[in-house]
């Protein structure tokens, strides 16, 4: 019987949660998040002047100022909660604030 896409998302889907558990990494609700509004992100981009809040070193804007993709995937900006959701911090503008990807992914659910 040929695979169809129902099965293969079905099948992708089991093996990262198989693959979360065994590695005891949480999903932390990545399905029921909603996305953040882009307007927040324009506001936060002019309030720190493109700057990283933990590093202090600039970020850049798009994928294209970057000389490689993988330096994008560490160097991009992404929204930190100053206040991990984890430790019931909300998804609110003050409680938000832009970081390099790598910087992030340091830090973690610390505050």
């Amino acid at each position: 019987m040929p695979a169809t896409k129902h099965s293969i998302s079905c099948l992708c889907a089991s093996w990262v949660e198989h693959t979360c558990r065994a590695n005891s990494i949480a999903l932390a609700n990545t399905t029921h998040r909603h996305p953040l509004p882009s307007a927040w992100f324009q506001e936060l981009w002019a309030s720190q002047s493109g700057k990283c809040a933990l590093c202090g070193e600039a970020m850049p804007r798009t994928r294209f100022k970057t000389p490689h993709s993988n330096v994008w995937k560490k160097l991009r900006p992404t929204f930190d909660h100053i206040w991990p959701i984890s430790k019931n911090g909300k998804d609110e503008l003050s409680n938000l604030q832009l970081v390099h990807a790598d910087c992030n992914k340091r830090k973690g659910n610390s505050t």
